[in-house]
């Protein structure tokens, strides 16, 4: 007697490999979406929370709603006036929780702020995009160029930090110039030796890097300038929402 066997003709394994290849395609697109609004919805909370706790004490916050004209307006509660916006900028309806403007900055425009920050407490934060690969973009910096002062910038593409020409202190492993919307936050705080400090870097709502032997800052008098080190090595891109606070 003859036995008929039976199995999956080559037809029928192509059209499973397909199916499996589409459904796999779909779960990670899926996935992928979960973890880049969940990176997003942690970012928006540990920024919030930063506005909420330092609103009182921060000497300057600029959320940049203005959406038109040539200068901003510091909220904080020790407000500083409004300030005048150099170079060439444009405003965009483009922002990270979806209201208000951003500036959209073309590297060569930058605020100048009065605020000079301190060598016992200080914190930076602010909203960055861009996808540009430029080697340095700077987001809050020293209004003075040449060595002295601070800096946090984009060093390409990774967010960073640091003091008198040492720029590179801490610095992110991941490369932020994805065109999406991110947020930076840099924290000082003196030593107990009075002789340097601590770095505390955050990327979207985490404690990134730390360095424990930073040195204070040379020119500590230096107003810090928004956009740009000095009037070079500007941002290109969009920012929102950047705040200084020092003690």
């Amino acid at each position: 007697m003859r036995k008929s066997l039976s199995g999956f003709t080559i037809v029928e394994l192509l059209i499973v490999i397909v199916v499996v290849a589409i459904l796999a395609a779909i779960s990670l697109v899926t996935y992928s979406g979960v973890q880049e609004r969940a990176r997003v919805s942690s970012a928006q909370s540990f920024a919030s929370q930063l506005i909420k706790r330092d609103f009182i004490d921060a000497q300057g916050i600029w959320n940049f709603n203005e959406c038109s004209g040539t200068s901003v307006k510091n909220i904080a509660a020790d407000a500083q006036g409004p300030l005048g916006i150099a170079g060439s900028y444009s405003w965009s309806n483009d922002t990270p929780n979806g209201t208000g403007c951003s500036l959209s900055l073309s590297g060569n425009a930058y605020i100048t702020t009065a605020l000079a920050l301190s060598n016992t407490y200080y914190m930076k934060s602010i909203w960055f995009k861009t996808s540009a690969s430029n080697g340095a973009m700077n987001l809050i910096s020293d209004a003075v160029g040449g060595n002295n002062g601070t800096a946090f910038y984009l060093s390409s593409g990774r967010l960073s930090a640091g003091h008198n020409g040492s720029w590179n202190v801490v610095q992110s492993d991941q490369l932020v110039n994805d065109g999406k919307w991110h947020h930076g936050a840099i924290e000082f705080t003196q030593n107990s030796n009075g002789i340097n400090g601590m770095f505390k870097l955050y990327l979207d709502g985490t404690l990134i890097k730390t360095h424990s032997s930073v040195a204070l800052i040379t020119s500590p008098s230096d107003p810090a300038s928004i956009g740009a080190h000095g009037t070079g090595s500007g941002f290109v891109g969009q920012l929102d929402d950047p705040m200084i606070l020092y003690r």
